[in-house]
């Protein structure tokens, strides 16, 4: 595996199209990429989804078209185009959650819906390298990416 582990003073050096983040719970980073983009993450995160007005409802119900549900969850990854804030393209924040191999699981089908960008990823606070490329080699056949340790 063509790893390159950076610390986090690197970590803002250009190399990688796709940046992915822990969440805020797991990630001290994560805040400060938050700040240089206009605190749009932490936003997005605690928006809540607006039910539907009364009048609309009466009216699905009237001509018995069926109920529209959206959901949403703040476990979605949040995926936000920052070329003009950082020496990448995007920069994803992706829920940890304390499941290594889910969270591996997001950042690969990530990966691949976005046509096999060069990926650094942030591994959550006190999360050990050999632990991550353990659990990363059994889900992804990606090799070559960059490792941002936060301990």
């Amino acid at each position: 595996m063509a790893l390159i582990v950076l610390s986090v003073n690197q970590s803002y050096n250009p190399g990688a199209e796709l940046w992915i983040v822990p969440d805020f719970d797991h990630s001290k980073i994560a805040t400060k990429l938050d700040w240089y983009n206009s605190f749009l993450a932490g936003k997005m995160t605690r928006k809540e989804t607006k039910k539907m007005d009364s009048y609309l409802v009466e009216i699905l119900e009237e001509t018995e078209l069926p109920d529209f549900k959206y959901e949403t969850s703040n476990k979605d990854v949040i995926l936000i185009p920052t070329k003009s804030k950082f020496p990448n393209r995007w920069t994803a924040f992706v829920p940890y959650n304390d499941d290594l191999a889910n969270w591996c699981g997001k950042i690969n089908k990530l990966y691949l819906d976005l046509k096999n960008p060069t990926l650094r990823i942030f591994l959550p606070t006190n999360l050990s390298l050999s632990e991550f490329t353990e659990t990363w080699r059994s889900i992804s056949s990606v090799e070559d990416l960059s490792i941002v340790l936060e301990n």
